[in-house]
């Protein structure tokens, strides 16, 4: 009240969590917009996805994630980069379980940490903070040079693919390249190269380690052109 007095209701902010319910949210403007007067109010449950939001407009030109959970249960191979999955998401992290259990998919987790969810993992690749762009380019790079480009889907959905290709090839263009820039071991990036082109159905998902970054934006689209190159959209 002191400070509203003095300076007025433009020197009064709060930052709301992600974790909040709607209604939480509900009072929360209600208390700064209608009761203190202040406009300042915002939540890391828009911030912290920007960089994916900017990521997914610039790959299918709108705030749209091409998949269902139910991709979970039916995917060959899941690759988890940047997530806690085993802690953060541990509901939809059983489900992954239950399908490398039952019907034998595998799980890689990219991650700098070892985490929970790396311990439950057919492959962890402790990546060097900040790499995950090299990585996936390297990929990228990879998937064309073994011929898993789907040429069809490529011409029929998508543009720039041959301006991407080349960006990723000054980026990572083999695999020594890519290991160099990733801090990893050129068989760790050469298995996971080789599970992302010999499983047909994969799934990618990547949490607050890609989009909490400055280049989260480039991260994201990284990933979704491994995706798009072999037409393994939705």
């Amino acid at each position: 009240k002191d400070i509203l007095a003095r300076h007025g209701p433009g020197a009064i902010a709060v930052y709301l969590s992600g974790q909040l319910l709607t209604e939480d949210y509900y009072v929360a403007n209600k208390l700064m917009k209608g009761f203190l007067g202040s406009a300042n109010v915002d939540t890391n449950s828009r911030l912290c996805m920007a960089s994916s939001v900017a990521g997914h407009r610039r790959a299918f030109g709108a705030d749209t994630v091409p998949g269902t959970y139910a991709d979970l249960d039916e995917a060959d191979l899941i690759v988890l980069v940047g997530s806690n999955a085993a802690w953060c998401h541990p509901v939809l992290f059983q489900r992954m379980l239950h399908n490398k259990n039952t019907r034998g998919a595998r799980i890689v987790v990219v991650d700098p940490r070892r985490t929970v969810t790396a311990d439950e993992a057919d492959l962890f690749l402790p990546i060097a903070p900040g790499a995950d762009t090299a990585l996936f380019c390297g990929l990228l790079v990879h998937l064309v040079q073994r011929g898993a480009a789907d040429q069809s889907y490529i011409g029929a959905h998508t543009t720039g693919f041959a301006e991407a290709l080349a960006r990723a090839q000054e980026i990572a263009p083999d695999i020594a390249a890519t290991a160099r820039a990733t801090g990893l071991s050129e068989g760790s990036v050469e298995h996971f190269f080789d599970l992302f082109h010999g499983s047909a159905r994969v799934v990618t998902c990547y949490s607050q380690g890609v989009n909490q970054s400055a280049q989260g934006t480039d991260k994201v689209n990284a990933i979704i052109n491994c995706h798009l190159v072999t037409g393994r959209i939705g």
